[in-house]
């Protein structure tokens, strides 16, 4: 019979030593020291009256009985987080709050901030609490109730069918340089002219981002890219390319951010960026579908004919 001491913290400690084989790396997995992670193990185990590993060699792997039980053990803690997960966003809806995820780029564009703005004139009020990460991050914390609307780019990460989509926006891409090539100012450069240039790239997502945007355009203005630098934040894409290091394909509303010794080139080809808000389809909480109007309201309808 198990006994009624053991919590879950027993079997995240189980979990984690099983999935990692060793105790210590599942310690500093959990941010505990390694003595503590083998007494919350040594606790469940004489609770269940059952050795669950073969302790050798400075390894744990999960014995006969431990590769039985893990799998159990994994979905106690997966219910678990989903019950916190669930709790935590009848919380938010209870209390009309707001977790939106957003990615670095879409801070600069105007309708994030006309948004943020009316968002925060709502009444009843709402508490937006935002947290900047990347669009694949933004999506599986949607799934997973962390987040009830997220802010990307296009071109979109591969999209879960609760998820929908809204385009607040479109842009244009510009060529962000350290100097500018000799000739033309402020004539449109042919995105072809930048062939024999160094690229700063953006992170590799799994799906959708901007980079794949980038090479694609590239590709079809005739040319492979050299990528000479790859970097998470697109403040620090343009701090390299003020410092010489290579030139960006960015959003036009970058231009907004004064970074010293950077020149935005507009090009002849229409390289376009969406500016979108995700959010789950199912969500009815109120304070959600307040946002939703918000943003419905503030779209340029002209803006997305281009």
């Amino acid at each position: 019979m198990v006994e009624r001491h053991l919590e879950l913290r027993h079997w995240r400690a189980f979990v984690a030593a099983a999935q990692a084989g060793h105790f210590g790396a599942a310690a500093e997995q959990l941010g505990i020291s390694q003595p503590a992670l083998s007494q919350l193990i040594r606790t469940l185990e004489a609770g269940l009256g059952v050795a669950l590993f073969d302790r050798a060699a400075r390894r744990a792997r999960p014995n006969q009985a431990g590769a039985a039980l893990l799998p159990q053990a994994q979905a106690v803690i997966a219910q678990a987080d989903l019950a916190a997960r669930t709790g935590a966003a009848i919380g938010r809806r209870g209390h009309r709050a707001i977790a939106a995820g957003y990615v670095g780029s879409s801070a600069f564009h105007p309708q994030f901030a006309r948004l943020i703005r009316a968002i925060g004139g709502a009444r009843p009020a709402i508490k937006l609490l935002l947290d900047q990460c990347s669009a694949t991050v933004q999506v599986r914390n949607l799934i997973e109730e962390r987040f009830d609307f997220g802010i990307v780019r296009a071109p979109l990460p591969t999209l879960d069918p609760a998820i929908a989509s809204l385009t607040l926006a479109r842009e244009r891409m510009v060529m962000a340089v350290g100097a500018p090539p000799a000739g033309r100012a402020r004539s449109p450069w042919k995105l072809a002219s930048f062939a024999d240039r160094p690229f700063v790239q953006y992170l590799q997502q799994p799906s959708g981002g901007l980079r794949s945007l980038m090479i694609g355009a590239c590709q079809q203005a005739g040319f492979e890219p050299r990528i000479v630098q790859t970097v998470p934040q697109i403040a620090t894409m343009l701090c390299l390319v003020g410092a010489g290091v290579g030139v960006a394909l960015v959003p036009a509303s970058m231009a907004r951010f004064n970074v010293p010794g950077v020149h935005y080139l507009p090009l002849e080809e229409a390289v376009m960026t969406d500016f979108t808000l995700l959010y789950r389809r199912s969500d009815t909480a109120p304070a959600l579908r307040s946002v939703l109007r918000i943003a419905r309201g503030i779209i340029d309808k002209t803006d997305l004919s281009k």
